[in-house]
């Protein structure tokens, strides 16, 4: 509704006070100015207000988030175990059932836990964590924003936080007595580094005793060693499985990369891991790779190889030496590879995305 038009009669103007009250208010404002000038000094730009998230550089972005991730959920200062799962993945929920455990023992009592969950679908998620009773914080994370942040978009991953907010274990559900050990160290850390820690868990690869120990059956039956597949500049190994939705979301790919790969004398495989020979000769019977498939229906190459996720990818070069070891995002292959293999900036074009996930 519109509001009636009102005309308000103003008293008269008195002239020489208002030229007065002008002459007060601009000294009072100078002095404000003045002010605020020298409170701007000493203090830097903490009164600035911070852009959003999305405004920001990505790394400058993903700081925030873990950031406030930590401080809304009273982490901040705390050492911390954060599993980034998902609805659906047998090993997400174990890990999280091992966690649940860990904490209603007070197995650790100076540690904290958190469970980040990536599926989409609110009434799921709701429904799934009713009476799950936790007891640490549940956190929604649908755009896996906060695993990209965390480099943890592979499910289940384990991230284990110093008091700082360091990240210094990245993997899968860690055993309890190294856990234990772990934050027995982190407590008694009285300073942050200020720099990259070395990262508990981490495990040097002999990879050119692998290439060689590592003799699997290709889907002709004929069984060789990984080092018989090398080619003149290396070799590219994608260590996959039938189940994983991202493994398959790769597979379109592969050709592509197998092809382009080739044309710089690096050969491709892939290694199915840790699937019945069945399921294996069935999906690549259905699906060309355009690359060899070898295959180990049991976990011994995933622990030699420490395979915590699929789809990983590999590149060695003849000596055994590592240019690339990841996630199957292809312009990140390619930037690698590229200076691995010597070669110009953008000589390797894939045409392909690949996956952050696994």
């Amino acid at each position: 509704m519109t509001k009636p038009f009102r005309r308000t009669l103003q008293p008269p103007v008195d002239h020489d006070r208002r030229s007065s009250e002008a002459r007060s208010g601009l000294m009072g404002l100078t002095v404000i100015l003045a002010f605020a000038a020298l409170v701007s000094l000493f203090t830097g730009c903490e009164s600035k207000e911070d852009p959003p998230m999305d405004a920001m550089p990505a790394t400058t972005a993903g700081k925030a988030l873990k950031d406030q991730f930590l401080s809304e959920n009273k982490l901040q200062g705390r050492i911390v175990l954060i599993e980034f799962g998902i609805i659906g993945c047998e090993l997400s929920e174990k890990g999280l059932d091992a966690m649940i455990q860990l904490h209603r023992e007070d197995t650790i009592p100076q540690l904290g836990y958190a469970r980040v969950e990536g599926a989409k679908d609110g009434p799921t998620v709701n429904q799934h964590y009713a009476d799950k009773s936790l007891g640490f914080t549940l956190y929604r994370d649908p755009e896996a924003a906060l695993a990209k942040a965390f480099d943890a978009t592979a499910y289940p991953t384990f991230v284990l936080l110093d008091k700082c907010g360091r990240v210094r274990y990245r993997g899968k559900f860690p055993d309890k007595a190294k856990l234990s050990d772990w934050v027995a160290t982190l407590i008694v850390e009285t300073q942050d580094p200020q720099r990259e820690v070395a990262m508990f868990g981490s495990v040097e690869l002999d990879v050119p005793k692998l290439l060689d120990s590592t003799k699997i059956p290709n889907t002709k039956g004929e069984v060789k060693s990984l080092r018989e597949y090398m080619g003149p500049k290396g070799l590219f190994i994608i260590f996959v499985d039938t189940t994983c939705p991202f493994s398959r979301e790769i597979m379109a790919d592969i050709q592509k990369i197998a092809k382009t790969m080739a044309q710089h004398d690096v050969p491709s495989v892939l290694v199915n891991l840790d699937d019945a020979k069945n399921d294996v000769l069935a999906l690549y019977t259905e699906l060309d790779p355009g690359a060899p498939v070898l295959y180990d229906v049991t976990t011994t190459t995933k622990k030699k190889w420490d395979v915590h996720s699929v789809p990983t990818v590999v590149l060695v070069d003849t000596n055994g030496s590592v240019g690339y070891r990841g996630k199957a995002v292809w312009d990140d292959v390619s930037a690698e590879a590229e200076k691995a293999l010597k070669l110009p900036p953008g000589s390797l074009k894939f045409g392909a995305k690949g996956t952050e996930f696994g």
